[in-house]
């Protein structure tokens, strides 16, 4: 597919967001750019394409596809060809990809070579097949990272050390709690009660409660702006419609009636928790019960989540700075040090 000089890339591969980054713009180690300049080195768009069904011909890609959900005849459809690591549809995933990678590119590369980020404690034949698909597009070294690894290189964790490290890496369709150490993910906890989730979770209760239905847009822009896992006084309003009414309605959403949704997500988080502790060593518990828990990705911003996390088990918590990119750049400095 591609042909001419050599380039390196890493790619941070989300269910909802594809970021990627040519590592020939990064002069010094990531962690010393500014966010913006980071974003202005980086391509970022929604991990998703709208297609005719019949022909499988691609009509809109990423942002512009994602616009059109819920707008589409019977004839094209919206996918989303990746989540959790694994590809869910082969032809949409390589299409999207091949869209995406010819703007990196602007074009033609020889032998380009590649670090892909995964969720922690993908399986060999998740590995594989997702490997199998760089070098179908032209890749002629593929590596793999772990999600939470590449974010705690990211934030400049000093992941070699023998001391173990608790991070949450929260994304659109994982939560994974893991212990670092070594260099690698030690133990993982991992639960797919996450953004993806989490919007739907917040539209059908808006359904059952209040016999209000939501796009699933409106419901992130609730999850961003509402929902919070402490009481607030935050309130959106949204435009819906009644379940057996044909009428547009507009709801004012306070945070008080998205409860038992923060509720659910609240225990998730407790039991996964509960449940990784409960398998570390004493050497690992003494280390992480001194160093607190680290929140990246970009749900980790949920309002109210450090204060939860404080409270429910005594650990010291901190929300890493520009938690939703630290995947993406720690991917980045793996490939800029030739560290892979």
């Amino acid at each position: 597919m591609f042909k001419s000089l050599s380039k390196k890339i890493a790619i941070d591969l989300g269910a909802d967001k594809i970021r990627i980054v040519a590592v020939e713009k990064l002069t010094a180690a990531v962690w010393e750019l500014s966010a913006t300049d980071l974003r202005s080195k980086m391509l970022e768009e929604d991990a998703c394409l709208v297609r005719k069904k019949d022909s499988k011909k691609v009509i809109a890609v990423g942002s512009e596809a994602l616009a059109m959900r819920g707008r589409l005849d019977q004839s094209l459809e919206l996918i989303f060809p990746f989540w959790q690591s694994r590809i869910i549809d082969q032809k949409a995933a390589s299409d999207l990809l091949k869209n995406l990678l010819r703007r990196v590119f602007n074009g033609l590369v020889f032998s380009p070579e590649v670090l892909v980020t995964t969720v922690a404690a993908t399986t060999l034949v998740e590995q594989k097949l997702l490997s199998q698909l760089f070098y179908e597009l032209g890749f002629s070294k593929v590596h793999l990272i772990a999600e939470p690894l590449a974010a705690a290189i990211g934030a400049g964790v000093p992941i070699a050390d023998s001391s173990g490290t608790l991070l949450l890496h929260m994304g659109a369709s994982s939560l994974q709690f893991t212990s670092i150490a070594l260099g690698s993910v030690l133990f993982v906890k991992r639960s797919d009660l996450a953004g993806f989730r989490l919007d739907r979770a917040i539209r059908d209760h808006l359904a059952w409660r209040e016999n209000f239905q939501i796009s699933l847009e409106s419901a992130k822009a609730l999850k961003q702006q509402v929902f919070g896992l402490q009481d607030n006084k935050r309130s959106l309003t949204v435009m819906g419609k009644s379940q057996n009414g044909a009428n547009p309605l507009e709801l004012g959403i306070k945070n008080e009636l998205l409860t038992p949704v923060a509720n659910l997500f609240k225990l998730e988080c407790s039991a996964l928790l509960q449940t990784l502790l409960a398998d570390l060593p004493p050497e690992l518990t003494q280390d992480v019960t001194r160093k607190g828990l680290l929140l990246s990705g970009g749900l980790a911003k949920v309002q109210g989540l450090e204060e939860f996390l404080l409270e429910e088990f005594k650990l010291p918590v901190a929300l890493l700075e520009d938690s939703e990119l630290l995947a993406i750049m720690g991917a980045a400095e793996m490939m800029r040090s030739g560290s892979v």
